[in-house]
């Protein structure tokens, strides 16, 4: 199986600060792997780099191949033309993701226009609407139509992350970055949007990069884990056996908070 994401002693900076050390994995065309930690262990510093997307101020060593290409040292040109093809990342926060000031159909037009532009196609008008409204009703949004024209703030914070979904999606990008999707969410919608992306990647054959604090949704999204302590990998594996029977002190620090956090919330129903 060839892998579409090759991670190779790959270290960011603050400075002369390491927030990331020597990290290694791979990801294959539709597996599914779990970044796991508490909050500052360099689980987003790791897709941000992955992607070439560091803020200003940090930089990147090692090397992260994506698709073939050498992210770390490429230019924003090489770049771009890996991103919403080969890479797209859904956010916490889809607010962060969305245009306040622009209505929904346009936001998911550009990615849509942009993809038919690698194709070779021309799509404007009555053909560009179709495809936004079909991209929308994939992500089950319900009234595509009204969702369209709405602006961000004028629907729920579930809608919202299905509209960041559409428009990760609308690239057909061949791994999909999920970095805390749920976390902003009711339980409810979580476990919506969460059988939302378990469809879309398995229907689409993606690989899911899916990066969480949540250890029981991680435990049934993905298929291996690694964790992460202070921006160092202390232990990955498959997941089941990782959380069955984990072999890091740290790893089984987080279990036993995950099992004590679900102990108290069965206590107060």
């Amino acid at each position: 199986m060839t892998d579409l994401l090759t991670i190779r002693n790959l270290s960011v900076f603050a400075g002369d600060t390491p927030l990331v050390s020597n990290l290694s994995f791979s990801l294959a065309r539709g597996e599914r792997l779990g970044l796991i930690g508490e909050s500052g262990s360099g689980k987003s510093l790791t897709s941000l780099a992955a992607t070439g997307l560091l803020p200003a101020g940090l930089s990147a060593k090692g090397s992260v191949i994506l698709a073939g290409q050498e992210v770390i040292g490429a230019s924003d040109r090489q770049l771009n033309q890996l991103r919403g093809k080969a890479v797209a990342i859904v956010f916490q926060e889809p607010l962060t993701a969305l245009d306040p000031l622009m209505r929904v159909g346009k936001q998911v037009a550009e990615p849509l226009r942009r993809r038919a532009r690698r194709d070779g196609r021309k799509l404007d008008g009555k053909a560009l609407e179709a495809e936004e409204l079909q991209l929308l009703n994939e992500v089950a949004l319900p009234e595509p139509q009204r969702i369209a024209r709405a602006y961000p703030h004028e629907l729920s914070g579930g809608q919202r992350q299905r509209v960041a979904i559409a428009m990760a999606l609308a690239c057909r990008p061949d791994l999909l970055i999920a970095d805390e999707p749920t976390t902003a969410l009711d339980v409810t919608t979580q476990a919506e949007i969460l059988g939302l992306l378990d469809r879309l990647v398995r229907e689409r054959h993606m690989a899911l990069l899916f990066i969480s604090h949540d250890l029981p949704v991680v435990a049934t999204t993905v298929d291996r884990v690694v964790v992460l302590r202070q921006g160092e990998a202390v232990e990955a594996g498959a997941v089941a056996d990782v959380f069955s029977a984990p072999r890091h002190d740290y790893t089984r620090s987080l279990l036993a908070a995950a099992r004590s956090f679900d102990r108290a919330l069965e206590g107060q129903s």
